[in-house]
C-alpha cells in the first residue's frame, strides 16, 4: 500500500488502486511505470503513477479527470488505449494497455537510422494516431522516439503513440507550466512552444517532422552543445535537409521534412496525417490523393497567433549561427524562462512498456474515432493584384532573411561554407513552397509557371552547393554558385513579365 504524498517504490505483490504489481518497468520525469495485473480480469496493464510534485498545479486535477475521460474514448490502432485513471493517496495514476516489445528510441540506438521506406511507414502510422488525438481535442506536446512503441518485430513493426494527455494537463496554453516548467523535449519542440505563442495540433506536426529527420539520418535536426543553443536553433535556424547527412535520401523527402519544420505554423502541413501521406508519396513519386485538411478540434484546433516566432527583421542584425555562450544565454532568457522537467518530460528505456513511462499518459487505441473531415476546397485563382502582392511579399521576406544573416558569411560566395549554404537552401526551399501554393489568374498562368520553374532551379543549385560544401568540393561549390548568380537577370525578367516588382528588382 502507498501512504502520504510521496511516490512510493512498489515491489512485486504490492497493490495500488486495486492493481497487483509485478515489477517496475522504468522511471521518467513525471512518474514511475509498473507492469501490473488487474484483479478479476487478470489483465496485464502498464500502470503509471504520476509524481505528485509534477501534478501539484491548481488546474491539474480538473484537467486530468476531464482529459483522461477524453483519452479513454479514443479508439485508433496507432494509439495506446487507456483503461482507467484516478488517484490514490494523493498520487494520480493511469492504467493503459501493456505493449510488449521496444520503442523507437531503442530501435534507433541499435541501428542508427532506418531505411526511408520503413521511416515513412512509421511516420504515417504515428501521424494517423496523432490525428485521432487531435480530433479528440488533445495535443500531445512530446512526440519523440521514446514515445512511439513498436510491436510485431523489426520486419513490419506496428507503431503506437503513447504518453500524451498529462503533458497537456501540466502545461498552460503556451507550453510552460504555471511554475515555469517546460513540457516537451528540446530536440523536437516547436518554436511557438518556446516563444510562448498559441499551442495547437501543429506543434505535434513540427515534432513529427523532427522525428522523420531523426529516423532518416540518425541525428536530431539541431544538434547543439547547450540547451540555449537548441532553443535558439528551433526559433531561428532553417530546417535542415536529411539528404545533407544521408545522400541517398530523396529531395522529395527533404521537402517533406522542411515543410513540416517550418517556423510559422501556417506553413506546415495542416495535420499530422497529411505529413505521413506526403512522406509515403515522396517515396513512390506519386501525388497525395487525399486533400489536406485539419482534423483538430477543441484545444487542439488550429488557430493563428498574433505573434510569430522570432525571425530576422529589416535593419537589425541577427545573432550569428555560431553565437557565443553569452549571446545564446541572452536569447534563452529573452525567449523563455525555462526550468526543464527532469529527463526532459520523461524518458523511457527498456522494453516497449518501459517507454510508456516517458512523460505522461492518457493514450487510447482501438478503431478509428470519427473526426470532422472538412476537405479543403480547391483554391480559387488569385486576381492579378493579389498574385503580385503575395509574390512580392515572398521575395521581400526572403531578401530580409538573407540580409539579416549575410554579414556573418563574407566569403560565402567564394569558398565552400556549409552554414551559408544551409541558409540559402532554407530560404529558397521555403520560397518555392510558398510560390507553389499560389494559384495565378488564367491569363498569367503560363508566365507564372515559368517563373516558379526558375525558382525551383535556384533551389536545386542551392542544394548542389550545400552538398559540395559538405564534401569539400570547391569546384562543384563555385559552379553551383555561379549558375545561381549568372541566371539572376533571367529570373528578374520572368518576374517582370508576371508583374512582380520586388521579385524583379524594380522596387527594392
Amino acid at each position: 500500500m502507498v501512504a502520504g504524498h510521496r511516490l512510493a517504490d512498489l515491489s512485486e505483490g504490492d497493490e495500488f488502486a486495486g492493481y497487483r504489481i509485478e515489477r517496475r518497468l522504468g522511471r521518467g520525469g513525471m512518474g514511475i511505470l509498473y507492469l501490473a495485473v488487474e484483479p478479476g480480469l487478470e489483465r496485464r496493464v502498464a500502470l503509471k503513477l504520476i509524481a505528485p510534485e509534477a501534478a501539484s498545479e491548481e488546474v491539474f486535477a480538473k484537467r486530468f479527470a476531464e482529459e483522461s475521460r477524453i483519452a479513454a474514448s479514443i479508439e485508433h490502432p496507432n494509439v495506446v488505449p487507456i483503461y482507467a485513471a484516478g488517484e490514490q493517496d494523493g498520487i494520480p495514476y493511469i492504467a493503459m494497455r501493456y505493449v510488449s516489445g521496444s520503442d523507437l528510441g531503442q530501435r534507433l540506438a541499435r541501428e542508427g537510422r532506418l531505411d526511408p521506406v520503413e521511416a515513412a511507414s512509421l511516420i504515417a502510422q504515428v501521424g494517423n494516431g496523432l490525428d485521432a488525438i487531435h480530433a479528440a481535442g488533445l495535443v500531445h506536446r512530446d512526440v519523440k522516439p521514446a514515445n512511439v512503441l513498436l510491436s510485431g518485430g523489426d520486419g513490419e513493426p506496428h507503431a503506437y503513440i503513447t504518453d500524451f494527455g498529462v503533458a497537456r494537463n501540466l502545461a498552460t496554453e503556451s507550453g510552460l507550466t504555471q511554475t515555469g516548467r517546460f513540457v516537451g523535449t528540446l530536440d523536437y519542440v516547436a518554436p511557438e512552444q518556446i516563444s510562448g505563442g498559441d499551442v495547437d495540433a501543429r506543434v505535434d506536426v513540427y515534432a513529427l517532422g523532427c522525428l522523420l529527420f531523426k529516423l532518416l539520418t540518425g541525428e536530431v535536426p539541431f544538434p547543439r552543445d547547450t540547451e540555449a543553443a537548441r532553443l535558439y536553433a528551433h526559433l531561428n535556424d532553417p530546417p535542415p535537409a536529411p539528404s545533407l547527412y544521408v545522400p541517398s535520401v530523396s529531395m522529395a523527402l527533404d521537402d517533406v521534412v522542411i515543410r513540416a519544420m517550418s517556423k510559422p505554423p501556417q506553413d506546415r502541413y495542416p495535420s499530422a496525417g497529411d505529413l505521413g501521406r506526403a512522406a509515403l508519396a515522396a517515396l513512390s513519386g506519386s501525388a497525395v490523393d487525399v486533400p489536406e485538411r485539419t482534423v483538430a478540434t477543441g484545444a487542439a484546433a488550429t488557430r493563428e497567433s498574433p505573434t510569430e516566432p522570432l525571425r530576422g527583421r529589416p535593419g537589425r542584425r541577427r545573432l550569428a549561427l555560431a553565437a557565443g555562450p553569452l549571446a545564446l544565454a541572452a536569447v534563452a532568457v529573452a525567449v523563455v524562462a525555462v526550468i526543464l522537467a527532469t529527463g526532459n518530460g520523461g524518458g523511457g528505456g527498456g522494453n516497449g512498456a518501459q517507454s510508456q513511462t516517458t512523460s505522461s499518459q492518457q493514450g487510447a487505441e482501438g478503431g478509428q474515432r470519427s473526426a470532422p473531415e472538412e476537405a479543403n476546397p480547391k483554391p480559387k485563382p488569385l486576381s492579378r493584384s493579389q498574385l503580385i502582392a503575395k509574390g512580392d511579399e515572398i521575395c521581400t521576406q526572403s531578401q530580409e532573411t538573407f540580409k539579416s544573416y549575410q554579414p556573418e558569411f563574407p566569403n560565402g560566395e567564394n569558398e565552400p561554407n556549409v552554414a551559408y549554404s544551409r541558409l540559402l537552401m532554407g530560404i529558397s526551399s521555403k520560397a518555392v513552397r510558398r510560390f507553389n501554393r499560389l494559384v495565378p489568374p488564367p491569363v498569367l498562368a503560363a508566365r507564372y509557371g515559368r517563373y516558379v520553374a526558375a525558382q525551383e532551379e535556384v533551389k536545386r543549385w542551392d542544394r548542389d552547393a550545400l552538398r559540395a560544401a559538405e564534401a569539400g568540393d570547391e569546384a562543384a561549390y563555385l559552379g553551383a554558385r555561379e549558375e545561381r548568380t549568372e541566371t539572376e537577370p533571367e529570373r528578374q525578367q520572368l518576374a517582370e513579365a508576371v508583374g512582380f516588382r520586388v521579385c524583379s528588382g524594380s522596387e527594392l
